[in-house]
């Protein structure tokens, strides 16, 4: 498969408790393993990120990658036509040019999750 994997810091790679801007927390193991494992296959993986919206926000992403063996990893917020996937915890699944939303991913009633 052809094209870049977008990975969420906060509440997917990196444990998030309502900080933002603040520490960044533990990793998430099982995320944190597949985004090594993909990156031992060549895949081309970037953290994306809205704190990458905040340029004093980079240095501590970085540091955070590099303690964690993804010291290599681009950081961005801004998606472009070679992105291939995302994982955010934030997304929901909208079936290409039809705006139906999939089914499992409708979270409109349940905003405080």
């Amino acid at each position: 498969m052809a094209g870049w994997i977008g990975v969420d810091l906060d509440g997917v790679l990196a444990e998030y408790h309502g900080a933002m801007g603040g520490l960044i927390g533990e990793p998430i193991r099982p995320m944190l393993a597949k985004v090594q494992d993909w990156v031992a296959c060549g895949r081309e993986v970037r953290i994306f990120t809205a704190r990458a919206s905040d340029p004093s926000q980079l240095p501590a992403i970085r540091q955070w990658l590099a303690c964690h063996g993804l010291a290599n990893l681009a950081i961005t917020n801004v998606k472009d036509f070679a992105m291939a996937e995302l994982y955010d915890d934030k997304a929901m699944r909208v079936k290409r040019n039809s705006g139906h939303i999939c089914g499992g991913c409708y979270r409109m009633k349940h905003r405080g999750e």
